[in-house]
């Protein structure tokens, strides 16, 4: 019996689901002073190329824009995460995401007006959003009576400084 020939596709090609059959996707909590695509590639025993195509990075430098990778389950069958607990809940990230996205998608930068919005739709961000823009298409239909845009207007022929438009009449 011969063992079998050594190739990078055969590296990266998981058993089939007879012998092995598939298990979940792990959530790995990055470190940024240590996580690395190899690092992760040793610690968990994955292919660093299928970590690679499992996240979308088509490059290593890429994993330092992110908090969390996700470990494809069908080379990583242990299924227990590897990485240290988050600082904050899953639940906690889950919202902050949706306030960001909520704020990029209505183009509101205020956090505390994002947050109302979201509470008050239970964080279903389709809701908030759509509550925004009524409210946006409220305003518009109800200005604010005897307002021009918040600016003073300043009648024809008069002006503001005395009567010369040298420094002599403002003084």
């Amino acid at each position: 019996e011969q063992p079998p020939a050594y190739s990078l596709t055969s590296a990266l090609t998981p058993k089939t689901e007879k012998e092995n059959p598939p298990t979940e996707d792990v959530l790995h909590f990055l470190d940024p002073s240590q996580d690395t695509i190899p690092s992760l590639a040793l610690r968990y025993d994955v292919p660093p190329d299928a970590l690679r195509r499992k996240n979308s990075l088509f490059a290593d430098h890429l994993l330092a824009a992110r908090k969390t990778i996700l470990v494809p389950g069908e080379f990583y069958k242990s299924g227990v995460s590897l990485s240290p607990t988050p600082l904050e809940s899953e639940e906690q990230e889950i919202r902050k995401s949706k306030i960001r996205r909520w704020m990029m998608t209505c183009k509101v930068s205020e956090y505390d007006v994002a947050l109302l919005y979201l509470q008050q739709a239970s964080y279903d961000l389709n809701a908030a959003v759509e509550a925004h823009v009524a409210d946006v298409k409220w305003e518009e239909e109800h200005p604010i009576a005897g307002s021009s845009n918040g600016k003073h207007t300043q009648r024809p022929g008069r002006r503001k400084f005395g009567v010369g438009t040298g420094l002599s009449g403002q003084i």
